[in-house]
Parts: C-alpha cells; structure tokens; sequence
C-alpha cells in the first residue's frame, strides 16, 4: 500500500523556493510516487515497521533507457544486505518504464536514517536519480515482543454492583507476561504469590500466544500442570494494542455461580524486558 505524509512546510522563506524545488523538471527524469520535499529528484515516507513500503516508479527520457539501479543506505552507508551488495537492478527498456519497487522494513531499520537512491541509465550511460528517505518507526506489533507487559488493572466491565468495577487482587499487581517473537510466552508472579487469591500461582502454565487473522483477538494458549496434554484456549478481543499500553476484554460465562456473561478487562503496561 502506499503511505503519504500530510504536507510540511520548510522553516525557509517561501519567496527562496520555486516550483523546481517541488516539481522536477527535465527531458530525464525518475518520478516516485511518494511525498515531493525541496530538491531535485528528493522524496520522502513514513510507514511502521509491520508494514510494506511500496513506491510506484516512472522513468521518461528521450533517449533509450537500458536500467534501473536502486541502492539502500542506512545513515548514509550503503547496505550490503540488500540486493547485491546493497544494489538492486532492474532492466530498462523504451523512452518510459515504471517499476513497482516493494520493501519490506525490518525491525532494525527502526529510528535509523533509511534512504533509497534510484538510479536510471540510458543506453548511451546518461543517468538520472532520485532519492526517498523512509522514516520508518516501531509498530505496536513489533514493539509488543520487546517488553514485558506487567498487569495493571482487571475491570468487570459490566459488573452488577458499579461498571468498571476494579477488580485486581493485590497479589496479581506485580503479575507480568512476556511475548516472544517465536510464539511461545511466559507469566512471572512477581513477590507475592502463592498466598490468598494467588493461592494456586503456577498451576496453569500459559505458553502461547498469537492474533487472529483478521487482527481482532489476542489468543493465549495454556494448561495445567497436571495434564500438560490439554490444552485450553482464552480468547481476548483486543481493546488496545499501543507501544504504551495493552488492553485485552474477555467475556466468560459466569451462570453456574448465578451470574451471566461477565466482561473483564485486562490492561497491562510496558516494562524493560530484562
């Protein structure tokens, strides 16, 4: 999908910019359907890091193009990963070609200054390039896997004696889950456990974890330690899924202790990993 950024003034005098800084102009040109910034053949993005950078890419001259070379720097130096040796080619042909060019960020181009610098030859070795600066930026998703998430607040939601009634027992305030990239999960207990309402901490071991397809539920997988061959399945739809905050809603049927279909909302809060 394409990302464009709203429109952003330079702090330069507007009288000191003419249409060449914002429309390239030339019998040779790489025209990229991204976000038009002061300078000739300059662009610019912004996408998270769960998402795919995609750039339509149009060469005209009027001479006959032989290839496109596009090159990715991280804080200027070129990266060797990409392509060959940073360097990825694409043959030319005609006066006009258009290229769909498709990257997919990594969570270690996040916070780094990523350019990509296209370049076009003509047959005759003329060459015209324009170059794209990605601002690409941690997405709630990748950023989940990087802390521990320690549970603030368990709220029944529709709880018949005050909505939103706060429902945490002490000795669940320092609970945490971590979740890694693999899957696989795992819930510290904090100081205080084994005691009162925590009574039995450790008798279900919680696993692993995942979100659905359509990116509406949190899934943990988990079992008793009496029968780790039966797995159970807790659904959460997610409330909140933000780099600051997790917030996942359960509903679970209560009606054997005369209740109904109770909602409880968990909310967590980020925390070091280590």
């Amino acid at each position: 999908m394409m990302l464009f950024l709203p429109f952003i003034m330079s702090c330069e005098k507007d009288d000191a910019q003419g249409p060449k800084d914002y429309f390239d102009q030339g019998n040779f040109l790489v025209i990229l359907d991204a976000q038009k910034t002061p300078g000739n053949g300059q662009y610019r993005t912004s996408l998270q890091s769960d998402e795919t950078l995609e750039v339509e890419v149009l060469v005209e001259s009027v001479q006959e193009l032989q290839s496109l070379q596009v090159t990715k720097t991280v804080n200027l130096e070129v990266d060797a990963s990409f392509g060959e040796g940073g360097v990825i080619e694409i043959p030319a042909s005609g006066r006009s070609f258009g290229h769909t060019f498709i990257y997919e960020p990594s969570v270690e181009d996040v916070d780094q200054l990523i350019g990509f610098t296209f370049e076009a030859f003509t047959a005759s070795g003329e060459v015209s390039t324009s170059d794209l600066t990605a601002n690409i930026t941690l997405s709630p998703i990748d950023n989940l896997v990087t802390k521990r998430w320690g549970l603030s607040s368990i709220k029944h939601v529709n709880s018949a004696n005050m909505p939103n009634e706060e429902v945490i027992n002490e000795c669940e305030e320092d609970n945490s889950f971590v979740f890694n990239s693999d899957g696989t999960m795992s819930q510290s207990f904090g100081a205080i456990t084994g005691v009162g309402n925590c009574g039995f901490d450790g008798l279900i071991i919680y696993d692993k974890w995942y979100i659905s397809e359509d990116g509406e539920n949190f899934i943990m997988e988990k079992y008793n330690v009496f029968t780790p061959d039966i797995k159970e399945i807790e659904s959460y739809r997610i409330v909140t899924l933000s780099v600051d905050q997790l917030q996942l809603e359960m509903t679970v049927d209560l009606s054997v202790f005369g209740l109904g279909l109770e909602v409880f909302l968990y909310t967590f809060k980020p925390e070091p990993l280590n």
